[in-house]
């Protein structure tokens, strides 16, 4: 309402010198946009006038291009407009002059309204000066919302960017870890867990943020609890700026097969079905995904009333992370659904939420993938109990770092968000209500008591997540890292050494305290297997950034019947061997013999260079050795970034193991 207050006080000397019909124009421009003013203020507190706070949240949307500094050029406008009101009234009259400058200033204003990139190419040319440096505010997120808040910040960047068309401010939007790494890291000075010791190595886990949206008021309550004991951050939540329901979307292909008959609502009604049909019920993994935690939350009810046998907890878990799907997000998990429509025609129902399924039926960016073209959508589901997504906005001031200039922004942004400018990316408004055309599984406002349902006391995220870690087996890891000579050499991203480092921290940020081990060696064929280098997380990633390359291949067979017997009478033995691939097999029979000898063994071969699994030597090594040896590359070609290529390779190797274990 800025400008329109500027304009009237502009104008306010021609009208009130207008006579009495001057003045009640005047009076009455007033009460007009007093009511407005408060009005935008009302809807903008949240509340929910109908048909006429729509009109409202349309005002201030038209108007939000003035409050950075257009306002201005209005004001000069119309300074100007008075000017010419005063030398007319003098030769036609001061109504007839006022009246004039009043329709003259509300055209003044629909012209720079409309005319503002023009007005801004202008002002650029005359003050041709080169643009400032912007103020930079850095966005923590779930994966699932990075790449509406991408775009969102380059529409509030642009419209509040100064007459010259300058930006003020940018933005970068990151995917946050795991909540439970968080947690973690903000005990540690925001460093990560297993990347950290007390004295040689430390890394962040992420830049330092200065905006955290979470998905609910539960996980906010969860991390501002581990912020509380890091003394150089400040944790300052505001209101939430939209919702979104948590759905089950069903792939055109088990679409299909539910034909007209209506999808079950609950839990184990659905899972009937889908098991009937031979279609799994898939959510984004609980440890890895804000999303999937929260899913989790309404999927096993509180987790106060956990079970003591986590039997059927396994059970569960192992039915809802089938594998070969990428469930680190479920961003990656629509993108790998959507490929699939027209082609494999995959059956799968997926609990993601509802602005990214609206994402894919609209062909919008994922962030995970680019934009689909694909004439199928999805199809949305209702299931009872699953929570809704609340999104908060949390302002993290670093104490070396938060001034003035970032206060005002980081608070101006959220006053932005909060107008429901998320809405066309298929988010709610801050209160549940959708405007969109498109029918809504839940209606066109949630229930009251559903729209910011996640609450610390029904989900409880560290007792969640301690659950479900639990449904994982206590496993007994030994990294086993290639330091032969080869692995110095450059490939695409760095070298295999780097690579097999990278491959190794992210199993690393993926064990559970207190319930998995690891253990660190080397090998070449200057001493084949070397001794242990570190025993546990912390002191194995501290010694994987200071691994050097020395000697020739060492024969894989070789180097595994060695490290076997280390794994003796350890529960739920794993070899992870990292390694360009070699060239030599070894004594096979050797090999295999030790590989028996040890109860449960398994081994992960993961290549990190250019060598491939249908390798000859190693082909020969995977086929004597059984079901105990399995092979994968972290290096394919087709991946967006040879980090994320190693993140969803381990992943799904993790989690294959754990199905796997006995």
């Amino acid at each position: 309402m800025t400008p329109l207050w500027a304009f009237l006080g502009a104008v306010a000397a021609p009208l009130l010198g207008g006579g009495a019909v001057g003045r009640v124009v005047f009076a009455v421009a007033c009460v007009v946009i007093m009511v407005l003013t408060v009005l935008v203020v009302v809807v903008l507190l949240g509340a929910r006038l109908g048909p006429v706070g729509t009109a409202v949240a349309w005002l201030g949307t038209l108007l939000r291009a003035f409050f950075g500094g257009v306002w201005r050029l209005i004001v000069f406008v119309a300074l100007l407009v008075r000017a010419a009101v005063e030398w007319a009234s003098r030769r036609t009259g001061p109504l007839a002059a006022g009246a004039l400058g009043f329709v003259a200033g509300v055209l003044a204003v629909a012209l720079v309204l409309q005319g503002g990139p023009l007005v801004r190419i202008g002002l650029g040319w005359v003050l041709s000066s080169p643009c400032g440096q912007p103020l930079e505010l850095r966005v923590l997120t779930s994966a699932e919302n990075v790449a509406a808040l991408q775009a969102a910040g380059r529409r509030y960047a642009d419209e509040s960017a100064d007459l010259r068309g300058c930006p003020r401010v940018r933005f970068s939007v990151t995917p946050q870890p795991p909540l439970a790494t968080m947690s973690q890291a903000a005990n540690k000075e925001w460093n990560d867990p297993a990347s950290w010791n007390s004295s040689t190595y430390r890394a962040l886990i992420a830049v330092h943020p200065d905006i955290w949206i979470p998905s609910s008021a539960a996980t906010e309550e969860y991390l501002r609890q581990a912020f509380a004991n890091l003394g150089q951050v400040t944790f300052d939540r505001m209101s939430p700026v939209a919702t979104s329901a948590l759905l089950v979307a069903f792939t055109p292909a088990l679409e299909a097969r539910l034909g007209t008959q209506p999808s079950p609502t609950d839990l184990a009604g659905l899972r009937a079905w889908l098991e009937s049909v031979g279609a799994p019920l898939v959510r984004p993994r609980a440890d890895l995904s804000e999303i999937g935690l929260i899913a989790s939350a309404g999927l096993y009810g509180a987790s106060k009333d956990a079970s003591k046998d986590s039997s059927k907890d396994i059970a569960d878990e192992i039915a809802y992370t089938p594998p070969n799907l990428p469930l680190s997000d479920a961003a990656s998990l629509l993108c790998y659904a959507r490929d699939r429509f027209d082609t494999v025609k995959e059956s799968l129902a997926m609990i993601v939420p509802e602005h990214l399924v609206y994402a894919v039926n609209n062909h919008q960016d994922l962030g995970a993938c680019a934009p689909g073209r694909q004439t199928a959508g999805l199809s949305w589901h209702r299931l009872d109990g699953l929570p809704t997504l609340s999104y908060r906005y949390v302002r993290l001031k670093w104490a070396d770092q938060w001034n003035d200039a970032r206060e005002r922004a980081a608070i101006d942004f959220h006053d932005w968000l909060a107008q429901d400018r998320l809405a066309p990316y298929g988010y709610r408004d801050s209160a549940g209500v959708s405007d969109r055309k498109e029918p809504m599984p839940l209606g066109r406002e949630l229930d009251s008591g559903r729209a910011d349902s996640v609450e610390p006391a029904t989900v409880e995220p560290a007792r969640l997540i301690d659950r479900l870690g639990k449904a994982h087996p206590e496993t007994s890891f030994l990294l086993l890292v290639d330091a032969s000579g080869s692995m110095g050499s450059p490939i695409t991203g760095g070298t295999a050494l780097q690579r097999a480092s990278s491959g190794a921290s992210t199993l690393l940020r993926r064990l559970r305290d207190g319930r998995d081990r690891v253990r660190l060696a080397t090998f070449s064929d200057s001493g084949g297997l070397g001794e242990t280098l570190a025993t546990g997380p912390a002191q194995v990633a501290g010694r994987l950034g200071t691994l050097a390359v020395h000697g020739r291949d060492a024969p894989l067979g070789d180097v595994l019947a060695q490290a076997a017997p280390l794994l003796a009478d350890t529960p739920n033995p794993v070899v992870v061997m990292l390694t360009d691939g070699a060239h030599e097999a070894g004594d096979l029979g050797r090999t295999v013999a030790a590989l028996r000898k040890v109860k449960g063994l398994r081994v992960r071969l993961l290549l990190t260079g250019e060598q491939r699994c249908d390798a000859d030597h190693i082909e020969r090594l995977v086929k004597a050795a059984g079901e105990a040896v399995k092979c994968a590359p972290i290096s394919r070609a087709e991946a967006a970034t040879p980090y994320q290529d190693q993140v969803d390779e381990v992943d799904k190797e993790l989690t294959e193991l754990w199905r796997e274990s006995p």
